[in-house]
C-alpha cells in the first residue's frame, strides 16, 4: 500500500487538496481527518521525550520503542486500507498530523507527504470567521483565548507553530519524500498543480476534472456538531475556486496585516519560494 499524507496549518486548503487526490480512483474516497492517527503519533513523540525517564521500565531502547510504536501506526493504516479493498494508494489528512511528520517518517519511512502553504493572512483572516461558532462547540480553547482577545501575534505563532517541526527537521530523505502545495496556485491553477502532483505521488491526477464535485464517503449536510465550524459550505464539495484568495484585505487591517508578516517572515510562505525545502 502506498500512504500519502496531507497536512498544514488549518484553513489552509488541507481538505481541498485531499479531496483532489482521493478523485483518482486507485485511492480511497474523502473521508473524516486522520484524528487518531495524530494521537497516536502524537503519543510517540511525548514517549521518546521522557525516554530517559522512564523509557527503560518498559522498552529494551529507543529502537525498541520505535518498532513498538511502529507496530501499532501499521496497525491502524493497514486496518483502514482493509475498509477499502480497491483501492492502491491510502491518502489521510490531519493538520494536527502535520506537527508530528518528522515522527511519522521515522514510522513509515516509505511514506510521502503533502504539506499545504497558504498566505497567513488569509488562513487567519478565515480563522476569525470561524471564530464564534468554535465558541459555541467550546473547542480549540486555546484558539478561542488568541480570537477573542484579537492577538494578532499569538494567531500567527500559532499559524508558524504548525511547519516549525518539518522545517526544522534536518533529514534529506524526508525532504526527499515531501513537497510543499501552495493553496493560491493550487486554485488558480490546477491542472498545472495536479501534473506536477502526478509527477510526485505517481496517481493519475493530470485527467482529474478539478472542478467536479468530490468524491467523498461524508455527508456534508450531517456532519456533527464539532466539524461543522471547521467546514466551508459555500466551498467544501463543490470544485476549485479562488473565490477566498486576498479576503484577509476584507477583514484584517493594515496593522494587522504588517504584523502577521513580520511573524511569519522566516517560513517565507508566501514570498515566491518553490518546491522542496532547500
Amino acid at each position: 500500500m502506498h500512504y500519502i499524507f496531507i497536512g498544514g496549518a488549518p484553513r489552509t486548503g488541507t481538505t481541498l487538496l485531499n479531496s483532489l487526490l482521493c478523485q483518482e480512483p486507485t485511492t480511497n474516497p474523502l473521508m473524516a481527518e486522520a484524528s487518531y492517527l495524530a494521537y497516536v503519533v502524537s503519543t510517540y513523540h511525548r514517549g521518546k521525550r521522557v525516554w530517559r525517564v522512564e523509557g527503560g521500565a518498559y522498552f529494551e531502547d529507543l529502537q525498541d520503542y520505535a518498532d513498538f510504536s511502529r507496530s501499532w501506526v501499521m496497525a491502524f493504516l493497514e486496518k483502514t486500507a482493509q475498509r477499502y479493498p480497491d483501492a492502491q494508494h491510502l491518502v489521510l489528512k490531519s493538520p494536527e498530523l502535520t506537527k508530528y511528520f518528522p515522527d511519522l517518517f521515522e514510522l513509515v519511512p516509505q511514506a510521502q507527504f503533502l504539506i499545504l502553504l497558504r498566505d497567513p493572512c488569509d488562513a487567519i483572516a478565515s480563522l476569525m470567521e470561524v471564530g464564534d461558532q468554535l465558541k459555541q462547540t467550546q473547542q480549540s480553547p486555546t484558539l478561542v483565548k488568541l480570537l477573542e482577545r484579537g492577538d494578532m501575534k499569538g494567531l500567527a505563532q500559532f499559524f508558524c507553530s504548525y511547519y516549525h517541526p518539518c522545517h526544522n527537521f534536518e533529514q534529506p530523505q524526508f525532504w526527499q519524500q515531501t513537497r510543499y502545495v501552495r493553496y493560491e496556485g493550487l486554485v488558480h491553477y490546477p491542472q498545472v498543480a495536479l501534473r506536477q502532483l502526478e509527477g510526485f505521488t505517481g496517481l493519475r491526477l493530470s485527467q482529474t476534472n478539478p472542478h467536479q464535485p468530490w468524491r467523498s464517503d461524508l455527508d456534508f449536510a450531517q456532519l456533527p456538531e464539532r466539524y461543522r465550524p471547521w467546514w466551508s459550505t459555500s466551498l467544501y464539495g463543490q470544485g476549485v475556486s479562488s473565490s477566498s484568495v486576498g479576503r484577509y484585505r476584507e477583514i484584517l487591517s493594515p496593522e494587522q496585516v504588517s504584523l502577521i508578516r513580520q511573524v511569519c517572515r522566516p517560513l517565507g510562505f508566501w514570498e515566491g519560494e518553490e518546491g522542496n525545502r532547500q
